[in-house]
């Protein structure tokens, strides 16, 4: 992963470097202990690494990750515990619409947020996909769509591909809606 969040970081340094400059450190082990005690399950190691080499964003310039904020361990837990509040009580009672291997539940406490836009929709770690899925599979989870989409097997396979996706200009960093968006998006 550290080479991929090379490539990710060289990026930036060409074509954003106020992103570049919206990394936080890397997360402590007791900010991973705190985010493992209180969601509960254990996280990928490929997304555990990404972690330990940047906690996250700031928060202070445009979001890192395809209009979304790359969340820090604090802010997954923020999200993580917003959708376990709704759950608890009884504010989701619809079910979704799953790509295979994914359960059909709106928000599964095991859907562990790692981006967000601000408004409920993230991609989400799947720690708990039904028998046909890949535990670690990321997804996504828009708060007002019914679609529950595998977009890559594990978090670093999701990562590559948006590292590739920005060197090869399919996503580019927008002044105009101060993101990184897909370039066929704004066409």
């Amino acid at each position: 992963m550290n080479k991929e969040f090379d490539k990710f970081k060289q990026w930036l340094s060409f074509n954003y470097s106020d992103g570049l400059l919206d990394l936080n450190p890397p997360a402590t082990t007791a900010e991973i202990e705190e985010l493992t005690f209180t969601i509960g399950v254990d996280l990928p190691d490929d997304f555990l690494e990404i972690l330990k080499i940047h906690n996250g964003q700031k928060g202070k310039a445009a979001w890192l990750f395809d209009s979304q904020e790359f969340l820090s361990t604090h802010r997954i837990i923020e999200e993580f515990n917003i959708w376990k509040n709704l759950l608890e009580n009884d504010r989701i009672n619809k079910v979704s619409i799953p790509d295979e291997g994914v359960k059909n539940d709106w928000w599964n406490k095991c859907w562990i947020p790692f981006t967000s836009d601000g408004c409920g929709d993230h991609y989400c770690l799947d720690l708990d996909p039904n028998s046909s899925g890949t535990k670690g599979q990321v997804i996504t989870l828009w708060y007002e769509v019914e679609q529950r989409e595998i977009v890559a097997m594990s978090f670093s396979q999701w990562f590559k591909e948006y590292v590739n996706q920005l060197n090869s200009g399919e996503l580019f960093y927008s002044k105009e809606y101060n993101s990184i968006v897909y370039k066929d998006e704004i066409e």
